[in-house]
C-alpha cells in the first residue's frame, strides 16, 4: 500500500492532537488537506466522547488525528466514526493476528482479551478510541494554499472533519489505565508506533476511497455490511445512556443506513440512536 498521509506532522508533547489540528485547520485550511495528520508522542489532556481525559505516555500509545474532506454529501459524514473504527479493527487485527471487533460507536476490542469477566465487557478489552469532530466551516473565498492532492481544487470549502485515533501500543498491563483496557503488546503484538499509524492509515485511506467512490453511500460500497459484521454490539442487550439522564434499554438489532443502532425495546418498538446522541452504549 502507498504512504497513506496527504502531510505528516510530529510534535513530542501536546494537550490533544483534535484541539490543535481543529484550530489549525480552521486558521489555515489550505495547509491541512484531507488526509492530513498530526501525531504526539505523548498527550497530556486527550478527551474521549463524554470529555474524560485521556493520557499518554511517551512512545507507548498511537496518538493521532487525521484530518478528512471527504468527497461525500455532508448528511452522509456520521459515518466517518464508524468507517474509521473498521479501518482501526482491520490494522490491530492483521498486526495481533487474531480478532478484534468494534463497539459501537468509537471502541476497538480484543476478543477474549483478558481474564477475568467483567461486567458488561466479558473478556473483551479496549485497544482503541475513537473521537471525531467537525471543523469549522471555511469563509467562502479562501485560499486553499495549493493542497498537493486530487482534492486540491475545493479542498479547503468541503465540509471537514478531525477523526482522533488512540491506540493502546506497547503498555503494560500495570501502565493501562482501567481494567478492561489493553495494548497490542498485552494481547501478543510486539510492534511499534510507527507501524501502527501507518497501518492504520493505509486501511483508513482505502476506507475511504471505496466510501467516496461511492459518492457517500456506504451500502451501495458494501461498508455497511462489514461495519455490521465487524461490530460487537450487534445482537447484544443494551442499555443507550442519553445527554439529560434518559436511557433506551432492548437488544440491538442492526444499523441502519445512516449508521443509527436500532435497538428493539422489550415492547418490541425499535428505536435508532445517533452515534452523536449518546454518552454510553453498555451491555444489560
Amino acid at each position: 500500500m502507498p504512504a497513506p498521509f496527504s502531510r505528516l506532522v510530529r510534535v513530542a508533547r501536546t494537550g490533544s492532537t483534535n484541539a490543535d489540528l481543529l484550530a489549525a485547520a480552521a486558521a489555515d485550511p489550505g495547509s491541512w488537506p484531507h488526509l492530513s495528520a498530526l501525531v504526539a508522542d505523548s498527550q497530556e489532556a486527550g478527551r474521549g466522547r463524554t470529555g474524560r481525559p485521556w493520557v499518554t505516555p511517551p512512545g507507548r500509545a498511537l496518538t493521532v488525528s487525521v484530518l478528512l474532506r471527504p468527497r461525500v454529501p455532508a448528511a452522509h459524514l456520521p459515518w466517518v466514526t464508524l468507517l474509521t473504527g473498521l479501518a482501526v479493527r482491520r490494522a490491530t487485527s492483521d498486526l495481533l493476528g487474531r480478532p478484534t471487533v468494534v463497539k459501537w460507536p468509537n471502541d476497538v476490542l480484543v476478543v477474549d482479551g483478558g481474564e477475568p469477566d467483567l461486567p458488561g465487557w466479558g473478556r473483551d478489552r479496549k485497544v482503541a478510541g475513537i473521537l471525531a469532530e467537525a471543523v469549522p466551516a471555511v469563509p467562502p473565498g479562501a485560499d486553499d494554499g495549493g493542497a498537493p492532492s486530487e482534492h486540491r481544487a475545493d479542498d479547503a470549502a468541503r465540509p471537514a472533519v478531525v477523526v482522533g485515533i488512540g491506540v493502546n501500543v506497547a503498555q503494560s498491563p500495570g501502565e493501562l489505565p482501567v481494567p478492561w483496557a489493553t495494548s497490542l503488546r498485552a494481547a501478543g503484538a510486539s510492534v511499534s508506533v510507527d507501524a501502527v499509524l501507518t497501518a492504520v492509515g493505509q486501511h483508513l485511506a482505502v476506507v475511504l476511497d471505496r466510501w467516496e467512490a461511492a459518492a457517500g453511500d456506504a451500502g451501495a460500497a458494501g461498508l455497511t455490511a462489514e461495519v455490521r459484521t465487524a461490530c460487537r454490539t450487534i445482537g447484544q442487550v443494551v442499555r443507550v445512556d442519553l445527554p439529560g439522564g434518559g436511557a433506551l434499554a432492548g437488544t440491538a438489532v442492526d444499523l441502519d443506513d445512516a449508521g443509527r443502532l436500532l435497538v428493539r425495546r422489550p415492547d418490541g418498538v425499535l428505536g435508532a440512536v445517533a452515534a452523536g446522541d449518546v454518552q454510553h452504549v453498555r451491555p444489560a
